[in-house]
């Protein structure tokens, strides 16, 4: 009897292993506008601006503001992964790359997140429609919908407004491609954003 129990447990510990290696990892995703992948965007003359800009907090749709990453195969189905994660909520995720990415940029004298880091005299909204990754037939697209505003801080007035709907496909069909893909995205997007609003400040 005690064999028999010896064997039982040896088999339950065995099935456990061979669960815990034959299980995915988890794996961990970020934005990031300055990687070098990315070199071959498309670019712009970005000109320093004599101002002081507050990037707001990102106004997300809901459904999107998930830590899972997310594919659909129709217009009428989304779906999660399960072993693929942003590091950050989207939200997050989105406004860290853009600020990092100013800062670094120097473009203005000051980029804060915040009304305690001094006055600003540009105020940045985004809006974030949908990030995700989306399958037509064989073919894999990062798909990113976003809207900007700029806004004069003391009159609140309208500087500028830039809204796109894009979908950029993956040469390779892995999920690691998706936030590079995305990434690609933001960056050209936020460089005319940019180069746009330089022209208007002159």
């Amino acid at each position: 009897m005690k064999e028999f129990y010896k064997f039982i447990i040896s088999s339950i510990i065995l099935i456990f292993f061979i669960g815990c290696m034959s299980s995915p990892m988890k794996k961990y995703y970020q934005i990031n506008l300055e990687d070098i992948s990315m070199q071959k965007s498309q670019s712009f003359d970005l000109k320093s601006i004599d101002k002081i800009l507050l990037v707001d907090k990102i106004d997300m749709e809901e459904i999107y503001n998930d830590y899972r990453l997310i594919y659909r195969k129709s217009p009428f189905q989304l779906n999660y992964y399960s072993y693929k994660f942003w590091i950050k909520k989207p939200d997050r995720v989105i406004k860290d790359a853009i600020v990092l990415y100013l800062s670094n940029k120097k473009i203005f004298n000051k980029v804060i997140i915040e009304f305690l880091e001094g006055e600003p005299d540009l105020i940045m909204k985004v809006r974030t429609n949908i990030i995700e990754e989306y399958d037509i037939g064989e073919n894999w697209f990062a798909h990113l919908s976003m809207k900007f505003e700029i806004t004069d801080f003391k009159s609140g007035k309208l500087i500028l407004a830039h809204e796109f709907d894009r979908k950029k496909r993956l040469i390779i069909k892995k999920v690691d491609n998706i936030p590079i893909c995305l990434s690609k995205i933001l960056k050209e997007e936020l460089d005319k954003v940019i180069s746009n609003l330089s022209k208007k400040m002159k």
